[in-house]
C-alpha cells in the first residue's frame, strides 16, 4: 500500500491523451472540490492563486496517497492563515473547520466510490457509462458535497461557538476525525474488498461488500456528529455552571460590599448628627476652637470612609448586564487588593450585549483589566483608569494604567498582537484580544502612550 508518491507526470504518461485527462483529474477537479469544500463550508472566498499553486503541486505530489493530502492539507491551512487571514484569525478555529470540512470530503468520497464500485458490477469496465463516471467522479464527489455542507453548516457554527476559545483541545481533537475515514478510503480502494476478519468472509458476494463499505462510512460520520453535538453540549452547560457559580460568587461580594457601604452611611450619619450637635452647642458658647476640631473630624473620617468605595463602585449600576458587571467588579476588587489606585467611569446606561456576544465582552474586559493592573503595579503613580461610554454610533470601552517606562512601545504591541505563541501569558491575552475583535467588523483597538501612561480605547461600532 503506497502511502506517498512523488512523480514526474511527463516521463510516466504512457501517451499524451493520458497525460491530459490525468491532468485534467488531478489538477482541476481534485483542487475545486479540495478547497471548494472549505469555502461553502465558511462562505468565504477562495484566492485563484490558491486554486493555482495545489494545482501546479498536484501535478508531480498528486492527490489519492493517504501522506499526499496530508501535506495539502497542512499547507493549504498554513497558506490560509498566513496569506489570506494575515495571521489575525484564530489557527485553532481555521483548524477545526478544516478539519471538518475534510470529514466531509473524505465521507463524500467513500461514499461515491462505493455506488461507482456497485455499478461496476453491473457496467461493463469497457463502456463508455463507466469510464465517465469513473473520470468524472471527483465533480460528482463535489455536487453531493454541497447539499451535505448546506445541511451542517448551521451544527457545525453551533459547535464552533460552543467550543470557541475556551476548549482548544477539544476542537483540535475533533479536527482530526477525517484521519480514520481517510485511511479507511484509502485501504479499501487500495484492497478492493473488506475480506479482512472479523468484517466480512471471503466468500462473501461483492455486493455485501460494497453494502458493508456503505454503512461504516454512513456509521462513523454520524458517530463524529453525535460525538460533537454531546460534546459541545456538555461543555456548554459546563461552562454556564461555572458562569453561574463565578456570578453568584462575585455577587455575594458585591452584596457583602453594598452591606459595608450601608453601614458606613448609617454610622456616617449617627456620627454626623451627634457631631452637628456638638457644633452647635460650641457655636452657641462661642468655642470656636472645638467646633474646628468637630468640623475637621467630619470632614476627614467620614469622607474617607464612605465617598471613596462610593465612587468605585457606585458607576457599576449603569452596567446593564449582570454578568458583565460581575466581572468588573471582581477585577475592581483585585486592583484595589493590590493596592491600585481607581478612577471609575461609567456616567450613563449602557449594554455592551448590543455590540458584543457576552463572552466577548467579558473576554476583552478581562483581558484588558489583567494587563492594566499588571503594569500598573509596576509603576510609580500605581494607577488604572476605566470607562465605559456610548454614542449613536458605537460603544467604548476605555481603559488605561501607569506604567513603569515612559512610553510603551506600540509597534512592539502590535507585533505581539500578531505573534503565534504559548508563551507567557501577556503574549497570549494581546494575541486572543486581536482574534475577538477580528469577529467584529469595523472593530478596532486604539493604543496611546506618553508621560508613564498607557490607554486602550475599544470601539465597536453599534449593527445598523
Amino acid at each position: 500500500m503506497i502511502y506517498f508518491n512523488l512523480i514526474n507526470p511527463f516521463t510516466l504518461a504512457p501517451s499524451l491523451g493520458y497525460l491530459i485527462v490525468w491532468a485534467i483529474k488531478t489538477c482541476i477537479f481534485y483542487p475545486i472540490f479540495f478547497l471548494g469544500t472549505y469555502k461553502h463550508l465558511h462562505l468565504r472566498r477562495i484566492p485563484f492563486y490558491f486554486y493555482l499553486i495545489i494545482a501546479v503541486g498536484a501535478l508531480f505530489l498528486p492527490f489519492f496517497f493517504f501522506l499526499n493530502d496530508l501535506i495539502w492539507i497542512i499547507v493549504t491551512i498554513v497558506l490560509i492563515y498566513f496569506l489570506v487571514d494575515h495571521g489575525t484569525g484564530s489557527l485553532t478555529d481555521l483548524v477545526a473547520g478544516f478539519g471538518y470540512s475534510m470529514l466531509v470530503y473524505y465521507f463524500v468520497q467513500t461514499i461515491v466510490s462505493g455506488i461507482i464500485a456497485i455499478f461496476e458490477i453491473t457496467l461493463l469496465p469497457s463502456t463508455g457509462v463507466y469510464y465517465l463516471i469513473t473520470n468524472t467522479s471527483i465533480l460528482i464527489c463535489y455536487t453531493v458535497t454541497l447539499p451535505i455542507i448546506r445541511a451542517t453548516r448551521p451544527f457545525f457554527n453551533h459547535y464552533l461557538s460552543r467550543l470557541r476559545d475556551d476548549h482548544a483541545l477539544s476542537e483540535w481533537l475533533f479536527s482530526l476525525a477525517f484521519l480514520p475515514i481517510a485511511y479507511f478510503l484509502y485501504y479499501t480502494q487500495y484492497y478492493r474488498r473488506l475480506t479482512l476478519p472479523p468484517v466480512l468472509p471471503e466468500s462473501a458476494p461483492p455486493v455485501a461488500n460494497y453494502l458493508a463499505y456503505l454503512a461504516i462510512c454512513f456509521g462513523y460520520f454520524a458517530i463524529i456528529l453525535i460525538a460533537m453535538a454531546l460534546t459541545s453540549k456538555y461543555l456548554a452547560n459546563r461552562d454556564r455552571a461555572d458562569d453561574a457559580e463565578y456570578r453568584l460568587a462575585t455577587l455575594a461580594k458585591y452584596t457583602s460590599q453594598l452591606e459595608v457601604m450601608t453601614d458606613d452611611l448609617r454610622r456616617f450619619r449617627h456620627d454626623y448628627q451627634n457631631i452637628l450637635y456638638s457644633l452647635s452647642s460650641a457655636l452657641k458658647t462661642n468655642n470656636l476652637d472645638y467646633a474646628k476640631r468637630a468640623l475637621g473630624h467630619l470632614t476627614r473620617d467620614t469622607q474617607r470612609d464612605i465617598k471613596v468605595p462610593t465612587g468605585i463602585i457606585g458607576p457599576l449600576k449603569n452596567i446593564k448586564d449582570s454578568g458583565i458587571k460581575a466581572v468588573i467588579y471582581n477585577k475592581i476588587s483585585v486592583a484595589m487588593d493590590k493596592g491600585l489606585n481607581l478612577e471609575i467611569e461609567i456616567a450613563d446606561p449602557i449594554q455592551l450585549t448590543q455590540t458584543l456576544q457576552q463572552v466577548d465582552a467579558i473576554r476583552i474586559i478581562t483581558i484588558l483589566f489583567d494587563n492594566a493592573i499588571r503594569a500598573a503595579a509596576k509603576s510609580e503613580k500605581k494607577l488604572v483608569d476605566f470607562s465605559l461610554y456610548e454614542n449613536q454610533f458605537a460603544q467604548f470601552i476605555v481603559i488605561g494604567n501607569s506604567t513603569a517606562q515612559a512610553k510603551v512601545n506600540l509597534n512592539q504591541l502590535t507585533a505581539i498582537a500578531h505573534t503565534v505563541t504559548l508563551g507567557r501569558n501577556h503574549h497570549l491575552g494581546l494575541r486572543n484580544l486581536q482574534i475577538i475583535l477580528a469577529r467584529y467588523p469595523g472593530a478596532s483597538n486604539d493604543r496611546s502612550s506618553k508621560d508613564h501612561y498607557f490607554e486602550q480605547r475599544i470601539i465597536i461600532p453599534k449593527k445598523k
